[in-house]
C-alpha cells in the first residue's frame, strides 16, 4: 500500500507530540525505494513536508532494475536541527565501512540516468495478470500499489506447509513470518511472463490441495 498525504501529516502530528511529551527528538526515517514503482496514478507523498527530523534513503536498485547493485543515496531535511553534524556521521560511517561503498564505474553511470526507470506498465501487467488468476482461484490478496511484491493470505494461520508445498513444485515463495506477517506468504512477480504463467497451473493445484476456492 501507499501511504496518502494525510497518513504522513498523522505520523508528523504524533511524532510532534510524543516529542514533547518525552523531552526527547525523534527521527523518521522513509525508505523510499520504491518511489518510482506506483501503479494505477497513485501519488507518493514527501515526508519531508511532515517533520523536520526526517531521513529519506533510497536506492537505484529498483528503478533502474539493478538488482545486487546496491547504490543510492540518504538525504536529511534542510531544517533538521543538527542537519551538518548528522551528515557528517554518516559520511563517517560510509568510509567506516568502505566495503559498502558503490563503484566508482556505476556511480559515473547513475549520474546520468537521475530520470530514468524501468517502465511501470510492465510491472502494472504482470501484477493485474497475478492478482486476476489468484483470486480467480481463491487466494485472498490486498492489490498491491505499487513495488512488484504480492502478499496473499496463506491457507491457515501458519504458512510453512503451503511454502513448502509450492516449493515441492518448484515456486518459490517467500514465508510471512520473516516481515512479521504469519499467515501470508510474499511472491516477487519482477520475472518473465512466462515464468508466471508456468507458475499459475502449480498455484491452482496448491489451493486445490489446501482447500481454497
Amino acid at each position: 500500500m501507499v501511504y496518502d498525504e494525510k497518513v504522513y501529516r498523522g505520523i508528523g502530528h504524533v511524532l510532534k507530540k510524543k516529542e514533547s511529551e518525552y523531552g526527547t527528538e525523534i527521527y523518521l526515517i522513509s525508505d523510499d525505494i520504491y518511489r518510482r514503482l506506483a501503479y494505477d496514478g497513485v501519488a507518493c507523498p514527501y515526508v519531508f513536508r511532515h517533520h523536520p527530523r526526517s531521513i529519506l534513503v533510497t536506492s537505484y536498485s529498483k528503478d533502474l532494475a539493478l538488482p545486487g547493485e546496491r547504490i543510492g543515496y540518504a538525504a536529511v531535511h534542510p531544517n533538521c536541527p543538527g542537519r551538518d553534524e548528522l551528515v557528517a556521521g554518516m559520511v563517517f560511517c560510509n568510509r567506516t565501512l568502505g566495503f559498502v561503498n558503490a563503484p566508482a564505474l556505476m556511480q559515473n553511470v547513475v549520474r546520468n540516468l537521475q530520470e530514468a526507470s524501468v517502465n511501470i506498465k510492465q510491472y502494472e501487467k504482470k501484477r493485474d495478470m497475478l492478482y486476476k488468476s489468484l483470486t480467480k482461484m481463491g487466494y485472498k490478496i490486498v492489490k498491491p500499489q505499487g513495488a512488484f511484491y504480492m502478499f496473499p493470505e496463506s491457507p491457515g494461520d501458519n504458512e510453512m506447509p503451503f511454502v513448502d508445498a509450492l516449493l515441492k513444485q518448484n515456486v518459490l515463495v517467500v514465508p510471512g513470518r520473516g516481515f512479521g506477517a504469519p499467515g501470508f506468504f510474499r511472491i516477487s512477480y519482477c520475472v518473465d511472463d512466462k515464468v508466471i504463467e508456468g507458475a499459475l497451473p502449480r498455484f491452482k493445484k496448491a489451493a486445490e490441495e489446501f482447500g481454497l476456492g
